[in-house]
């Protein structure tokens, strides 16, 4: 169990992952793991990172429980659909279902400002950058925070694309083998799920957004591709905000032009 500002080293999972599958090991083995993950610190040097503080742990255990609530009222929401057109309706299970359902909606409610509040207290500043990028709700400017850690070690919009699994996957060699462009999905599952509800809003709120979905549409890309591009062109504004310290202005680009 580390103790509080407990200096420790801090190896990204998915670039050891990779610094593995570059030895193309036949066998996978805790030994193996164990050998690479050495051969992976004294290359590379990995630097020293400081413990988050308890804030943080506390921030990411009801942004969690948040998200285990909504998983459970969707599947429940979905059971009392499914028994509604069933046609044969017992009232004692829609009741409780009903009840369950009200119960978790209050108790998701509390958490939710539970978090609020103690994201206020943690990062004020930087809670109230990400919100002011149009498209950006309360739900989704509190997973970015805790997901990136506020931001800790993001150098560029390049890398914090990259960490939610955002960033595009090529997957071609020579004329015979072109795979279809995907994004790599090596990141949150639940921040790629938010940012691409906050990119469905923003293509119609958000100025910038919006003329990029016009503009791929336009010229031939699918809908969804371009609602992709969409949640990066959100995460672009979001890590100018916080890198520059300042609100969004959705007439930024007007003015430098």
């Amino acid at each position: 169990m580390y103790q509080k500002n407990q200096v420790y080293t801090i190896v990204n999972a998915l670039q050891i992952k990779r610094y593995i599958q570059m030895h193309l090991e036949r066998n996978k083995s805790d030994k193996k793991d164990a050998k690479r993950i050495c051969e992976y610190g004294i290359d590379r040097q990995p630097a020293a990172s400081q413990m988050p503080d308890q804030a943080y742990f506390e921030c990411r255990m009801i942004n969690q429980a948040i998200g285990d609530l909504t998983k459970s009222i969707t599947k429940l929401s979905n059971q009392l659909h499914a028994l509604k057109r069933s046609g044969v309706q017992e009232e004692s299970v829609l009741k409780s279902y009903q009840s369950l359902m009200k119960k978790m909606k209050q108790e998701q409610a509390k958490l939710t400002e539970k978090l609020e509040e103690k994201l206020k207290s943690w990062q004020p500043e930087l809670l109230i950058q990400v919100q002011s990028v149009k498209g950006i709700g309360k739900r989704a400017a509190a997973e970015l925070i805790i997901y990136t850690q506020s931001f800790k070690d993001m150098e560029s919009y390049h890398q914090l694309i990259s960490y939610c699994g955002l960033s595009p996957v090529e997957c071609s060699s020579g004329s015979s083998v072109r795979a279809r462009t995907r994004i790599c999905k090596q990141g949150g599952k639940q921040v790629r799920h938010i940012l691409y509800m906050c990119a469905l809003n923003a293509k119609s709120t958000n100025r910038a957004c919006r003329e990029l979905f016009d503009r791929l549409v336009a010229a031939g890309k699918n809908k969804k591709s371009a609602v992709i591009a969409v949640c990066n062109k959100l995460l672009k504004q979001v890590y100018g905000c916080v890198k520059n310290g300042t609100l969004y202005q959705d007439d930024y680009v007007k003015k430098i032009a």
